[in-house]
């Protein structure tokens, strides 16, 4: 394991150099550059410059530990002369010095050091070096703004025409908005100060209220279009994004907490649609408005229109400098949102065992900190708007003083009319509505832009198990899996199968047996083909799994897990899962050869009961002869069992036996199984020990040898013994 930053002096450890990395903090806690060294024979805390500031030979050092507190973190040394902080770093560091902490704990104990996995290294921007906000790979500061817009507009393509109407809707809109000042300075000019009361007063407020009728149905048009544009927009994005979710394969989830994308599909497709509809149109609207308002103004008066515009330029520098602090701002709220949606997530998901053990203030307390967390982010972003806008208020405030002193006095030195001057600050208020209003659309635009970081993040994400655009479909399956030669690792540098060779013929039941964390649970990912093997390669019937479609390899392969999901709908369309076409008859056939049917009927709403999310309402036996039903309607060629009769009494499991029996006829199976006597009827038993085939052969054949298999049946007995059962 070695982590080394880059540094711009020079540093000679004594030794293999091992870890060298920057920490943002000081002994003491506050913020500044320190540097950490670790060699195989010395640690090295050094200050910004390379000067060494404290030196520790490792052979004094008894243990390390690595402490967490609230926004920061210490690595925390035991050397003869007792406890102290080597260290202290900022949160966002946290993963990187917990590289250190193992480096420095397997040298105290003399152990070899770990190799680093990809999942330990901190991820952080090749450009600016920033770790990337949790369960991200974009950095928020780096990300080119046009390019993200650019491609957020692509959306709205297909809906160009429609939006063109509506753009149409909105030039309408602006140019009505224009007329009412002006009317209002011919009337007062032309009537009221002459004081001519003729039909020229009907003729004008007439015209006023024809223009705000007009104007609301402009505006009514203009809102119904972008409801529908919008709803489009929402649905073509949500299709896309789940798209993407359901291309990409099983390992970018293992990776990822599960509950952070519904957020994505929801929350933020939602921001994409507002920027889309309400955003780019109002910021086109008001942009469109602004300089039409500019234009009149000049018009009326030009030296008074300058002085009325002197603010403007303070007001838009202002908003220039704050919007890379705003977005970050939304960035880390949207981080904290997220975390206490993973907290509620995970806490529902396991009510049952927080009940059990009676956790509840625990995860109430967990709750509170992510809460906590997040009010304290609220108040940072929130709390920026409330102090911009009045400081916008008073700034554009300032420009109507300037107009009502500097306009009063040309009023009454007869340089403009009464109407003028009116009409006048009757356009300012509405130019420094949308001026101030300006960070409105900085809102839209930071929360789009963040949104589409996200989002893209999942579109761009390749699958690790791609299809090849030559990959073939066979035209019938015997179920002849050959494995030749596989390494396999969810980290390559470190396999948890190493050269396993394998032939299994059609029809064949084969039983794989070892210790917990052999390998068995990896093999059959690979089968299924959730992740590629690092080398060698699988093959059904003849053809590398690489060159399937994988739809067809998948709709081959039939499979039943120890922990069983069932979907929160009834027990017929949990059945009918993987044949959604199913006739009520062939559901309960299944049903009934999975020795389901009995305790079905017995049900009050029978097969149209429904079973709760994740099947709650069932027991865990009632739920394995669901999912047997369920693969029996499938009618798989390849059929995996995971400790299908596991955590279940012995009448349960003597009743899924059955089932499985029936299900196993003539089809290529690979069962795992934490009861070995139920794998007695296996044709062939594979024992996998520490990643690699021990040993291969019949039940019978394997007690002979008296290896590994032979252990593990002795062990059973002995435990089963103590319970007060016997093995058979």
């Amino acid at each position: 394991m070695s982590l080394i930053e880059s540094y711009h002096f020079t540093i000679h450890p004594k030794g293999t150099l091992l870890f060298f990395a920057k920490s943002d903090m000081n002994v003491a806690g506050q913020f500044d550059e320190c540097w950490l060294a670790i060699s195989d024979k010395e640690i090295l805390l050094l200050n910004e410059k390379g000067s060494v500031l404290k030196n520790i030979m490792l052979e004094d050092v008894n243990s390390c530990k690595l402490e967490q507190y609230v926004g920061a973190g210490a690595l925390i040394i035991e050397t003869c002369i007792g406890r102290e902080v080597l260290l202290r770093f900022s949160s966002s560091m946290l993963q990187k010095f917990s590289i250190a902490d193992k480096v420095m704990s397997s040298l105290a104990k003399n152990e070899p050091v770990p190799t680093i996995s990809k999942a330990d290294q901190p991820k952080l921007c090749q450009k600016c070096q920033r770790p990337f906000e949790d369960g991200t790979e974009v950095c928020s500061v780096c990300v080119d703004r046009k390019k993200v817009i650019g491609r957020v507009l692509e959306f709205a393509k297909p809906y160009r025409g429609k939006m063109a109407l509506a753009a149409l809707f909105l030039v309408a809109a602006t140019l009505l908005e224009l007329a009412p000042p002006y009317l209002t300075k011919v009337l007062v000019d032309e009537v009221l100060e002459p004081k001519e009361l003729g039909s020229s007063l009907f003729i004008l407020v007439l015209l006023l209220g024809v223009t705000a009728l007009t104007l609301t149905l402009m505006q009514f048009l203009q809102g119904i279009l972008g409801v529908w544009i919008g709803s489009k927009i929402m649905e073509d994005m949500r299709r896309e994004i789940y798209e993407s979710l359901m291309r990409l394969s099983v390992s970018y989830f293992d990776r990822r907490q599960t509950s952070q994308f519904i957020g994505r599909v929801n929350s933020d497709a939602e921001s994409i649609r507002q920027f889309l509809t309400d955003g780019v149109l109002y910021v086109i609207g008001q942009m469109m408005l602004l300089i039409a308002i500019i234009i009149m103004m000049f018009s009326l008066d030009w030296q008074l229109a300058l002085f009325a515009l002197l603010p403007s330029p303070l007001v838009v520098l202002f908003s220039v400098i704050i919007w890379p602090r705003v977005q970050h701002l939304w960035y880390k709220q949207w981080q904290s949102i997220n975390k206490l949606n993973m907290i509620v997530g995970d806490t529902l998901q396991g009510i049952r065992v927080v009940k059990a053990f009676g956790q509840e203030g625990q995860e109430q307390n967990r709750y509170m900190e992510g809460n906590q967390q997040l009010m304290r982010q609220t108040l940072k972003t929130d709390g920026l708007w409330q102090g911009v806008f009045p400081l916008f208020s008073f700034v554009t405030g300032s420009g109507m003083l300037l107009v009502w002193y500097i306009g009063g006095l040309s009023v009454i030195s007869e340089d403009i009319s009464l109407g003028t001057l009116l009409a006048f600050v009757a356009y300012l208020g509405m130019f420094f509505g949308p001026l101030q209003w300006f960070n409105q659309m900085i809102s839209w635009v930071t929360r789009a832009i963040s949104s589409a970081n996200r989002i893209f993040e999942i579109m761009d994400a390749p699958s690790e198990v791609p299809d090849k655009e030559t990959a073939r479909v066979l035209d019938k399956i015997a179920g002849h899996v050959q494995l030749e030669k596989v390494t396999f690792g969810y980290e390559k540098h470190l396999p948890v199968l190493k050269n396993i060779s394998l032939d299994v013929k059609p029809g064949e039941m084969i039983g794989l047996v070892g210790h917990s964390g052999a390998g068995k649970s990896t093999l059959i990912n690979l089968i299924t083909r959730f992740y590629d093997p690092n080398e060698g390669r699988i093959l059904l019937d003849g053809v590398d799994l690489k060159d399937l479609k994988q739809e067809q390899l998948h709709q081959s392969i039939g499979v039943v897990l120890q922990e069983t999901f069932l979907f929160d709908g009834t027990i017929a369309e949990n059945i009918a899962y993987s044949k959604q076409d199913a006739t009520p008859e062939e559901i309960m056939r299944a049903a009934k050869i999975a020795n389901a049917h009995e305790f079905i009927v017995k049900m009050s709403d029978g097969y149209d009961m429904k079973v709760g999310e994740r099947g709650h309402r069932l027991s865990g036996g009632q739920k394995q002869r669901i999912a047997i039903a369920r693969a029996i309607l499938h009618d798989p060629r390849i059929l995996i069992l995971d400790e299908a009769t596991a955590s279940v009494d012995t009448e349960t499991e003597r009743k899924i036996q059955e089932a499985i029996s029936r299900l196993v006829k003539g089809r290529t199976t690979f069962a795992i199984a934490h009861r070995l006597s139920t794998l007695r009827n296996a044709d062939r038993l594979v024992v996998v020990d520490k990643g690699m085939i021990a040993e291969v052969g019949t039940h019978e054949e394997l007690l002979e040898k008296e290896g590994i298999y032979y252990k593990l049946v002795e062990a059973q007995k002995e435990l089963s013994q103590i319970k007060g059962v016997e093995v058979g």
